[in-house]
Order: structure tokens, then sequence, then C-alpha cells
């Protein structure tokens, strides 16, 4: 779950969610100025499906101490958080060969600071944990090549995350991540996201002004059309904490889902 004060309230925006705007964000991607990916619809699928793998940990969240709320999405501890990826990852294979290995990517990428291109805030893992998060790096290697073998219907001599397109699309995936983070955990404030992928290797920034609530301009403007509103699920809850999970859910069940507007622009 990603979790910010708005309104006076508790904006909580469940990680499916956070998935499904991500997805739309792929889907209206691209214009004169800003280059298509292909495969088109398995690369939307990766932005929707990336982080479905939290779906059965949110409807039994553990909770933080220092806060009686549950966790924030970024500071699950490997050993809740590997389980989760690994479940998403294999419902995203099952779905789709190359939707798969994007979303595969993005889950190690979230251990080795997005394959060295975006510096994560640090963590002090434990032995186990390092063991873990070891573990899972060399299995979702192995995962991804077993895929992209599959797609090529032979043995490949270099691993996928060396191919150029799949490269792009993940670095893409990336953007649009975080992109969503801009809304649901930075409330639309001012900020930049690189690296800003372009087809021929070279890399860009995507500048962003905060020019009203949830609403921004972006510099190069990436979509379709010069505005857009993207609708994003949340819900308000009290910002207090809770005694355990079940009373969270339940303010969850009884709250209405509500759909944020937000918005983009050309810069003015």
């Amino acid at each position: 779950m990603i979790f910010q004060r708005f309104r006076g309230q508790l904006l909580v925006v469940r990680q499916p969610d956070h998935g499904v705007q991500t997805g739309l964000f792929a889907s209206r991607w691209g214009n004169d100025r800003t280059p298509p990916f292909d495969p088109r619809q398995a690369v939307i699928d990766a932005g929707t499906r990336h982080d479905n793998g939290w779906a059965a940990w949110e409807e039994s969240p553990t909770m933080d101490p220092e806060t009686g709320q549950p966790w924030q999405f970024y500071k699950l501890t490997p050993h809740e958080h590997v389980p989760l990826y690994r479940r998403g990852i294999k419902m995203a294979g099952y779905h789709d060969l190359t939707t798969g290995i994007l979303v595969s990517m993005h889950g190690a990428g979230l251990y080795n600071d997005r394959y060295d291109t975006f510096r994560l805030a640090e963590r002090h893992l434990s032995e186990s944990e390092r063991v873990l998060v070891d573990e899972f790096l060399a299995e979702q290697a192995l995962y991804q090549q077993s895929l992209a073998e599959r797609i090529a219907g032979r043995e490949l001599g270099t691993h996928i995350t060396t191919d150029p397109k799949t490269w792009y699309n993940y670095l893409l995936l990336q953007v649009w991540d975080r992109f969503q983070l801009q809304f649901a955990w930075r409330l639309a404030a001012d900020g930049e996201i690189a690296p800003l992928p372009h087809p021929d290797g070279s890399t860009g920034t995507l500048k962003i002004k905060n020019v009203g609530e949830m609403a921004v301009e972006l510099d190069p403007y990436p979509f379709d059309t010069d505005r857009l509103v993207f609708p994003m699920a949340a819900r308000l809850l009290p910002d207090r904490p809770y005694r355990e999970p079940e009373e969270f859910l339940a303010e969850m069940s009884r709250t209405p889902e509500l759909q944020l507007e937000c918005k983009v622009s050309r810069p003015s």
C-alpha cells in the first residue's frame, strides 16, 4: 500500500491500483516527439500488472508498530516482500511471456537499484535477508532468460536484459512506475524522472512541474493528447493508528473508493 496525508486524511492507494494507473500512462504514451514501444499490449500489461503480487498481502497486511498502520510500500522487509513479487511475477509470466520478463525485471530491480539506473533508498539487510535477496536475483535472471528463450524458440547467446528493445521497455516501465508515485506518494510535487529512455540507447530527463492539486506539466510532454486526466483509485481514511489489521481493513471496506483526477499537460 501507498500512504500519504492528503486533505487532512490518510490517502491510501493499493498496489494493484497503482499498477492500473501505471498501465494507463503506458496506453497513452507516444506522440510526434516521444517514440512508441513494442510489443505494445504486452508492455502496457506489464505496467498494469507489475505490482499485482501485493494483492494477497493487502487483504491481510502486517502493521508498522511506529504508525499503527500497514507498512508503507518501501518499508516492507524482504521476507514479506520477495514472496509477493514471486507470486506477481509468476502471474505475469502466465499472462504473457514478454509481460513476465518485464515484471520480473521490475521486481529484481527493486533490489539492484533498478539495474544500476536509479539509486533507491539504502536498506541495511540482515544476513538472512541478504541470502534471500541474492537467491531472488539469481532466480529471476534465470526466469527472465527462460521466458526470452521460449519467445525466441532457441537458446540465446546473451542475457535478455542486454537486448536493446527489452532494456528500452524496462526503462519505460520504471518511468511510468515512478511517475505514478509522483501522484500517489508525492501528491504531484515538482520533480524529475531519469533516465527517460530513447530507442537509440540515449536517455534524457522527464521534468515535472506542479500546477495545482494533482496537476502537473511535463517536459518533454510524452502523451498522445495535449491535456489528459488519468483517474487514480484511492480511499481517504482517518489518519490515526489502528489497533490491528482487521480494524484498518474494516475502515477500508466501509470507505467509498474515490477516483482522483490526476491531470497532465504540456508546459504553458
